[in-house]
């Protein structure tokens, strides 16, 4: 099954692929229904602080992109498609405006339509095999 796929990127040291393969085995089989993964990955911690810190330092890692989070994943996706018999993938889009006008800490956020309206753009997308859903 996918979720018992050993994804790996390559240039980072064990401990961070042990936790990204953590991190993307609990998006495919959450614990409960509608659980984030993200609040799991650290679930040896003792306190909520101590795992929202962990993530935090996982996804601020100098020692990887944010691209290389994504290329496990793509080959995957690439592969899976590959081996689908039928000539066609489904791909389903969700594009979602997050505004954080008045959080002034977010120094990224990003000028949108006018001054007043600023945050995040969030894209994500979910690949689907047109011969059996999955």
């Amino acid at each position: 099954m996918l979720h018992d796929l050993n994804l790996s990127i390559g240039g980072i040291d064990a401990r961070l692929n042990r936790r990204y393969q953590r991190l993307v085995n609990q998006h495919m089989t959450p614990p409960a229904p509608l659980a984030l993964a993200v609040k799991d990955l650290a679930c040896a911690q003792k306190t909520t602080f101590a795992t929202t810190q962990a993530v935090w330092r996982f996804f601020n890692n100098e020692r990887i992109s944010f691209s290389q989070f994504n290329e496990p994943i793509i080959s995957l996706a690439l592969l899976q498609v590959a081996l689908s018999p039928h000539p066609y993938a489904l791909v389903i889009h969700d594009w979602s405006h997050l505004q954080f006008r008045t959080h002034n800490g977010k120094e990224e956020r990003l000028k949108m339509t006018h001054g007043g309206d600023v945050g995040y753009e969030l894209q994500t997308s979910l690949l689907l095999d047109a011969a059996n859903g999955l």
